[in-house]
């Protein structure tokens, strides 16, 4: 115990006298949860021409109401189509001014599909609900009405995502880098040292790890406007599970790679393959049905699913998103644990 406690506070003395270092892990993670969630959630200020100069609709409320778009309003159908051609807007509706006729024409400059599927998206948003003055009687309905923004439903994902990130790249960084120092393999060498190391690393990465995201979600939860939700303590153990989790599994993939250089590739390579494995862009249903086999063999499906749980109320089976990851995490200690005995005894 006294070799956990000495290598921890170590660890810790080293973490803090790297300022740069920790002002940087939390710069990335509150650039990934604003700048990335933001990019994801889709875009809220489209620049949206609307011809209706006898206010034969209220289209121009709907859109506005929807947060997606920013109406200019045309008398002129000729200068709107030619706004529209220089991408002043990036779509127009030319309403039927015949009181006789209820139809709505959209027209897009047409060579950007993403520009394209945005706008459906709100446009859908915006005729969802019965009008008062077109005959759109196009209505949605859920069965479980909840009042979240896509804003909130990615953030979670995103969350989890990070979990990984400080998480193994902290934990490949300082692993690999201090194996090789002299003093780390005295301890190492020394009865129960090896249990001891990999015990207080995995312990001081995952709290290094937590702290960073908790400081960078409570950054950017009032600037991007995601909510944390009301149940912070089954946050913080999201948090710690998924961190430690992670971090184990960080550490088999440091015995295995034993460089900085292929481990940072790998892991930054899989990280980004599993991001948008979990279902933190499109939910895991809509994927090929190999790719939903593939999300819910690995641990990011399960942090996005307990993290969605403790952020946002949603249903989630908090038993069997623990299990997994503890699976994952026992996997990874006992994998490199018989890793590492058998480069101590080669030392």
């Amino acid at each position: 115990m006294k070799q956990i406690f000495s290598i921890m506070h170590k660890d810790i003395l080293q973490w803090t006298r790297r300022p740069l270092y920790f002002i940087s892990s939390v710069l990335l993670a509150v650039l990934i949860i604003s700048v990335v969630g933001n990019t994801l959630s889709g875009a809220t200020d489209m620049p949206f021409g609307l011809y209706d100069p006898a206010a034969v609709s209220s289209l121009a409320k709907r859109l506005n109401d929807t947060k997606r778009f920013h109406v200019f309003n045309y008398d002129n159908l000729a200068k709107a189509k030619e706004d529209l051609r220089v991408h002043k807007i990036i779509a127009l509706a030319n309403v039927s001014q015949d009181p006789l006729e209820d139809s709505v024409q959209i027209l897009t400059e047409g060579h950007n599909p993403l520009i394209d599927n945005q706008i459906a998206m709100g446009l859908i948003t915006a005729l969802t609900s019965k009008a008062s003055n077109l005959s759109l009687d196009i209505s949605t309905a859920s069965l479980y009405p909840v009042k979240v923004s896509l804003r909130d439903f990615i953030t979670p994902g995103l969350v989890a995502y990070l979990c990984y990130v400080l998480a193994a790249m902290n934990l490949g960084f300082s692993w690999i880098y201090e194996w090789m120092e002299k003093t780390y393999r005295q301890i190492i060498l020394a009865p129960n040292g090896l249990q001891a190391v990999i015990t207080a690393k995995t312990l001081t990465v995952t709290a290094e790890a937590s702290m960073v995201l908790w400081l960078a979600m409570a950054i950017t939860s009032p600037l991007s406007g995601f909510t944390l939700g009301h149940n912070l303590l089954s946050l913080a153990g999201c948090t710690l599970i998924s961190t430690f989790t992670y971090t184990c599994i960080g550490l088999t993939a440091a015995c295995l790679l034993k460089t900085i250089r292929i481990y940072t590739m790998t892991v930054s390579i899989a990280g980004v393959a599993l991001m948008f494995m979990s279902g933190v862009v499109i939910p895991v249903e809509a994927m090929p049905a190999w790719e939903q086999f593939c999300a819910r063999l690995f641990p990011m499906y399960y942090s996005a699913d307990a993290f969605k749980g403790a952020m946002l109320d949603f249903p989630c089976n908090y038993n069997r998103d623990l299990m997994v990851l503890l699976i994952w995490a026992c996997s990874g200690l006992l994998i490199s644990t018989i890793l590492l005995q058998r480069r101590k005894a080669q030392l």
